[in-house]
């Protein structure tokens, strides 16, 4: 795997991140901050961001996923036991797995772009994203609307982050070989880009990490919630 075959997706911006060039609260307050209902056009920017969101993390987990399988596929060739066939046939297939990564790739940052540019209109012009359920009703009463999705929205975040500890971790053992394989050639330059992309890795993977162990520790959180809040365990199925 080359240099070129790391690069991730482009972080996308959180909704509320302060940007340099958008309009001071005072100067023009968002219709909740008035108090009032949503124009349509902020209605309609809500959904755009909704569909913007949705596509951006989903190109970038059918990414991911694809690189997983693009390892499995070359530990597979490294396997013993495997006849002329059965690796002419893992060959095969990861070329085109390979090819579809690389297009999977240019979707996800495709898409992470699309989803900033979208973000920043609604900067510009104040505009908030669409609140979820409350943990209490209007009644007053333990919302579980709020529990399901709630727990579903962390449930996910934990399998991305699960996902991305294998992913990096596999790029990290595979720089690592790739590192031991030229510590001979002289090329300290190459040597030194390797060791870059070895770093980065490392870096990504202590916040994938870090990320499994805040949405393990919420989703425990949600549960204490739930239970103090008399609200059945199964709501979480």
């Amino acid at each position: 795997m080359t240099s070129d075959d790391v690069v991730a997706a482009r972080p996308v911006h959180p909704a509320d991140e302060a940007s340099g060039d958008q309009p001071k609260t005072g100067d023009r307050a968002n219709s909740t901050e008035r108090g009032e209902k949503p124009s349509p056009d902020e209605i309609a920017w809500r959904e755009a961001v909704k569909k913007a969101r949705d596509r951006a993390e989903g190109t970038l987990r059918t990414a991911e996923e694809t690189e997983l399988r693009v390892t499995d596929l070359r530990n597979q060739l490294s396997a013993s036991g495997q006849g002329a066939g059965d690796r002419n046939q893992t060959m095969a297939e990861l070329g085109a797995v390979g090819d579809r990564l690389k297009q999977q790739r240019a979707d996800a940052r495709e898409a992470a772009d699309q989803l900033n540019k979208v973000l920043d209109e609604g900067r510009q012009k104040r505009y908030t994203e669409e609140e979820g359920p409350t943990p209490v009703s209007k009644s007053g009463q333990p919302n579980e609307a709020y529990y399901r999705s709630r727990f579903a929205e962390l449930n996910q975040s934990l399998q991305d982050a699960q996902r991305r500890v294998d992913l990096y971790q596999n790029r990290i053992n595979e720089v690592n070989q790739r590192i031991t394989s030229n510590s001979r050639s002289g090329d300290n330059f190459f040597i030194g880009q390797l060791q870059q992309e070895r770093d980065d890795a490392l870096h990504s993977l202590d916040q994938a990490n870090e990320a499994y162990r805040k949405a393990q520790a919420e989703i425990d959180a949600l549960k204490d919630q739930a239970r103090a809040a008399n609200l059945p365990p199964g709501i979480f199925r």
